[in-house]
C-alpha cells in the first residue's frame, strides 16, 4: 500500500486521503514518528487556506501523537478565522496537555471571545479554570509578572461591547431583532451575524424563568444598532416588556440602562449608538460555517427551542431526495422536524426520513463499442449520532 500510494504521489495523482491512509499504515508498520508526521504535514499543501481541513488535520496530528504541531495548525486556522469555535476548544485540550502556557492563554482567551456555541457556559468555565491555574502556577514559581499578564488577559477577554436582555411576564412570547450597523440581522431566524452579534436565548411563556431573550455582541461594530422588540403571540402582562442595555461591559466604564417597552401590533424600534465598538470587519465564519463540521457535529452556535417553518414544498422535495438517495442496506428512520405556524393554532409535523448505515450510489458508462462498462460507485456511512428533544410553543 505505501508503495502503491507513493507511486501516486511521484507521478502527480495525489488526493488528500491518500496522505491519511499513508501516515495509518506507516503506524501500522512502526515507522518513525518524524516520518509519520511530515507525511501529515504534507496534506496542508491542498488545504493551505481552507480552515476545517486545517482543523481536520490537526486532528490526525493529534492521533499521530503530533501535538505540538497540532496546536500550531489551530493557531494558524484561528488567525484564519478568529470567529470559529473548533480551534480553541480543541486547541485548549492539547495545550493543557503539553503544559504550554502560552497555548493554554491563547486557547482559554479564545473561548472567551469568540465560542457562542450551543452550552457555551461550560466551555466558558473550563476557560476561566484553566487560566486560573495558569495565573496560579505563576504566582507559586515567582514569576508576578506573568500572573498579572493572564489576569489582565482574563479581564480583557470577558469584555463584551453591547449586551440586551429583554425580560417579560405572561404566557406569552415576544422576538428580539437587531439591526447592526453593516447590515446584519441577529434574530430566531438568524442567530449569528458576521458583525458578532449572536441570541443567546429565545424565550416564551408561560414559565417565567424563560421569558426573556439575550444578544450579545462582543465585539462590534461601532454604530447605530436598531433594535426592534416583536409582539408574536400570546398575553403579555401590562402589555409591556423591559429592556436592560449594558455597553462595554467588563471595561472600566461600563453604561448601564433600563427601559421599559411599550407593545403593540407593530414592532418597537429602539436605537442604540455604540461608539467605541471594538471590530473593524465582519466574520469570515458566519452561521453556516459550523453546519458543515464534520470534527464536531455536536457544536451547534445555537438551537432554538421554537422550529422553523421551512414551507410544505420544500419539504416534499426533502423527502422525495431522501427516497432516492440510493441502495441502502442500512435502515431508515423517520425524522420529525416539526413544522409551526407561529401565531398560529394548529401544528403540522413534518416527517422526514434519514438513511442510517450504508448506502451504496452507482452509475454506469457503456463505451461507444459496448465492451465495457465503467462502473462509479459512491458508498456512504450514515450513523445517528444524537437525538435532541424539544417542546413546541402552545398558543
Amino acid at each position: 500500500m505505501i508503495a502503491a500510494i507513493n507511486a501516486a504521489l511521484i507521478h502527480n495523482q495525489s488526493q488528500p486521503w491518500m496522505y491519511d491512509v499513508l501516515a495509518l499504515t506507516m503506524e501500522i508498520l512502526g515507522r518513525p514518528q518524524p516520518e509519520i508526521e511530515r507525511v501529515l504535514l504534507s496534506r496542508l499543501d491542498f488545504s493551505a487556506a481552507d480552515v476545517p481541513s486545517m482543523v481536520y488535520s490537526a486532528a490526525y496530528l493529534t492521533r499521530f501523537k503530533a501535538e505540538q504541531q497540532a496546536l500550531k495548525l489551530y493557531q494558524q486556522a484561528a488567525a484564519l478565522q478568529p470567529d470559529r469555535p473548533e480551534p480553541y476548544i480543541m486547541g485548549l485540550r492539547l495545550a493543557e496537555k503539553l503544559k504550554d502556557a502560552e497555548g493554554i492563554l491563547w486557547a482559554a482567551t479564545g473561548i472567551l471571545t469568540h465560542v457562542w456555541i450551543k452550552d457555551y457556559e461550560q466551555w466558558h468555565e473550563k476557560a476561566l479554570n484553566a487560566l486560573a491555574n495558569l495565573e496560579q502556577s505563576f504566582k507559586k514559581a515567582g514569576r508576578q509578572a506573568e500572573a498579572e499578564r493572564v489576569q489582565a488577559a482574563r479581564s480583557q477577554s470577558l469584555e463584551r461591547d453591547l449586551k440586551l436582555e429583554l425580560t417579560w411576564n405572561g404566557d406569552g412570547d415576544l422576538d428580539l431583532i437587531v439591526e447592526e450597523p453593516r447590515g446584519t440581522v441577529c434574530s430566531f431566524e438568524s442567530p449569528l451575524t458576521a458583525g458578532g452579534g449572536v441570541l443567546l436565548n429565545d424565550g416564551y411563556g408561560p414559565k417565567q424563568e424563560n421569558c426573556h431573550e439575550e444578544y450579545l455582541c462582543a465585539h462590534g461594530f461601532p454604530g447605530t444598532y436598531t433594535v426592534r422588540v416583536r409582539y408574536v403571540s400570546g398575553n403579555i402582562v401590562g402589555q409591556r416588556a423591559k429592556l436592560k442595555v449594558t455597553r462595554y461591559q467588563g471595561s472600566d466604564h461600563p453604561v448601564v440602562q433600563s427601559m421599559i417597552v411599550p407593545l403593540a401590533k407593530e414592532d418597537r424600534l429602539i436605537r442604540i449608538d455604540l461608539e467605541k465598538g471594538r471590530r473593524n470587519q465582519k466574520s469570515e465564519a458566519p452561521q453556516n460555517s459550523q453546519k458543515n463540521s464534520s470534527l464536531l457535529p455536536a457544536l451547534k452556535h445555537f438551537v432554538s427551542a421554537r422550529p422553523v417553518n421551512p414551507g410544505g414544498r420544500e419539504s416534499l422535495n426533502s423527502f422525495r431526495v431522501s427516497r432516492q438517495a440510493g441502495i441502502s442496506n442500512g435502515r431508515q428512520v423517520p425524522l420529525v422536524t416539526g413544522v409551526q405556524n407561529v401565531g398560529g393554532v394548529a401544528y403540522q409535523p413534518v416527517i422526514t426520513v434519514i438513511p442510517e448505515g450504508i448506502s451504496l450510489t452507482g452509475a454506469a458508462v457503456v463505451s461507444p463499442d459496448r465492451r465495457y462498462v465503467r462502473l462509479s460507485l459512491s458508498p456512504q456511512f450514515t450513523n445517528v449520532t444524537d437525538i435532541f428533544t424539544f417542546s413546541f410553543l402552545r398558543p
